[in-house]
């Protein structure tokens, strides 16, 4: 069995990604977290149009319709997964 001293040394992580999370590192992190997703879609709009297009005259306003998309898309993927979930929790936990 190792020591703690002797884990951190070998090269155990404090941190182990995708099995902890990671406001347990950087607790102020949770109510801004997802502020973050906006940048992440712009940039990904950016990429994906400068890659598409031949000309890259209107690429701004293709970038940002793009973004707009993408971000309803999820709005509406989350609202909908939540009236499932509620209509799921409602209907499994109603007395017969």
């Amino acid at each position: 069995m190792m020591s703690p001293a002797v884990a951190g040394v070998v090269g155990i992580p404090a941190w182990i990604p995708l099995i902890d999370p990671l406001y347990s590192i950087v607790p102020h992190l949770t109510s801004y977290w997802l502020l973050f997703a906006f940048p992440l879609v712009l940039i990904i709009s950016l990429v994906y149009q400068t890659v598409r297009r031949r000309d890259l005259t209107g690429l701004r306003k293709a970038t940002l319709w793009l973004a707009i998309k993408i971000i309803l898309g999820m709005a509406l993927i989350c609202v909908v997964v939540q009236v499932v979930y509620h209509l799921a929790v409602h209907y499994s936990t109603a007395p017969l």
